[in-house]
């Protein structure tokens, strides 16, 4: 990181300033010469940020800097402001001017909120959103994740088909895991327009700060709704357990709440994050400028839900009695079979569980400090690859649910457990209140 002090009056005195700099400087490797109506910025490495002191004029501290980074596209980062035509090569893009208090320039204000008492843009006020770079060079990093991202959208979605080629009435617990994949599929999705965005250095995807919003908001709405999933599942297994049929009615009411809460948690985490001003686009994501201020607001409520969902599945494997619950529902053959299912279930559900919760440890421990290289790649391998060991413990190795064929199979049940439930019952129908069936052959 650079400091200098170059403080010309307009665009030709800071070209004049920086000599045959802005000529000769290899645009493969910095940013050009620029100037943005305050100061004049000088050729900076790509991937990089430079600092210059506040102006003079404003009699501020010598430990107040102005600073800009430099795109490893050899552009600078982020939109300016005005609405003065650059030469090609000297766009100056976005400065952060937060530590120059009282510095306003000299242009038409961009938005009604920034408006000051002489309707100039007033630098030093905070911006809702700010843009910025990573501070590494991350292309390793993203290719991993699209590698990554491209592996789970493929597991997710054909997970997705299989669960829909069941023949017959289709248990309400595939119908959960759908939800659940759906979210997977959305978050991954968007993750992945992300990191392909910073690999072909896409302008729309690295630079444009509505674009930024837009898929930051999605991404935080589906992660959400990951976490609430989870729950919901858990809480079925507990409902079922207690002989509660999950009725068709009941699993639209389940179906509403696994999308509605993520979506009013995202509302009020992106209305308080962004009236305050806490909110910046680094590299295609949408990040907090003061983590510790508007980070719980939404991360505090999906710890919540992990939580209840660990509680939930321990307190269900810890209740559930083998003889004692096939005896107390002994006349309905087929919510002992779904029990048997959910069970089994349940076991590979906190493995995935275990999983997803160690990648949430690890994201919650880094979000609040600057990542590094190595930091990023584990968080990348564990966030990115969900996705696959949901596909792989929920769908494909579901041994009730034999998916390839897309016949609910009954064969797992023991003779112990069939013996639990009376001979003549061998010939009944599944209740109405309870969406599970035998198909035979």
């Amino acid at each position: 990181m650079s400091k200098l002090s170059l403080q010309p009056a307009n665009f030709e005195e800071c070209l004049i300033s920086q000599g045959d700099a802005p000529y000769t400087v290899p645009a493969e490797l910095f940013c050009n010469v620029t100037w943005d109506s305050v100061l004049c910025w000088p050729p900076t490495l790509i991937g990089s940020e430079t600092k210059l002191p506040c102006p003079k004029y404003l009699g501020l501290p010598s430990n107040r800097f102005a600073t800009k980074s430099c795109g490893r596209n050899g552009k600078w980062i982020g939109k300016h402001p005005g609405t003065e035509f650059f030469p090609n090569n000297f766009y100056p893009g976005w400065t952060n001017y937060s530590e120059c208090t009282g510095l306003k320039y000299d242009i038409p204000a961009p938005a009604p909120t920034n408006r000051t008492a002489d309707s100039n843009f007033n630098a030093s006020e905070p911006s809702s959103i700010s843009v910025g770079i990573l501070p590494f060079h991350s292309e390793g990093v993203d290719i991993l994740s699209t590698l990554l991202l491209i592996l789970s959208l493929t597991m997710i979605l054909a997970s997705v088909i299989i669960t829909f080629c069941t023949r017959g009435p289709v248990p309400t617990r595939k119908k959960l895991y759908r939800n659940c994949f759906a979210a997977f599929l959305v978050h991954d999705s968007l993750e992945l327009v992300i990191r392909m965005g910073r690999i072909v250095q896409s302008e729309d995807v690295v630079n444009d700060v509505e674009t930024c919003v837009s898929i930051g908001v999605l991404v935080t709405l589906s992660s959400s709704a990951i976490y609430t999933w989870m729950t919901i599942i858990s809480v079925y297994f507990t409902l079922t357990k207690s002989g509660i049929a999950i009725e068709n009615k009941m699993y639209y009411v389940l179906c509403l709440l696994g999308w509605f809460i993520p979506t009013v948690i995202t509302i009020i985490w992106l209305s308080v994050t962004v009236l305050s001003g806490n909110l910046k686009c680094i590299n295609g994501e949408l990040e907090f400028t003061k983590p510790e201020s508007g980070f719980w607001i939404i991360e505090g409520i999906n710890v919540f839900l992990i939580s209840l969902s660990w509680l939930l599945l321990i307190l269900f494997l810890w209740k559930y009695k083998h003889r004692e619950t096939h005896r107390r529902y002994a006349e309905n053959k087929s919510l002992i079979i779904e029990l048997v299912h959910i069970r089994q279930s349940a076991y590979k559900m906190l493995i995935v569980l275990c999983y997803i919760t160690s990648g949430y440890i690890i994201y919650v421990i880094t979000a609040q400090q600057p990542l590094t290289e190595t930091t990023s790649y584990i968080l990348v391998v564990i966030l990115f690859s969900r996705g696959v060991m949901l596909s792989v413990f929920m769908c494909l190795l579901e041994d009730s649910c034999k998916c390839w064929d897309g016949v609910y199979s009954v064969d797992n049940i023991t003779e112990s457990e069939a013996s639990l439930a009376p001979s003549n019952t061998s010939t009944m129908t599944t209740p109405s209140s309870v969406n599970i069936h035998r198909i035979s052959r």
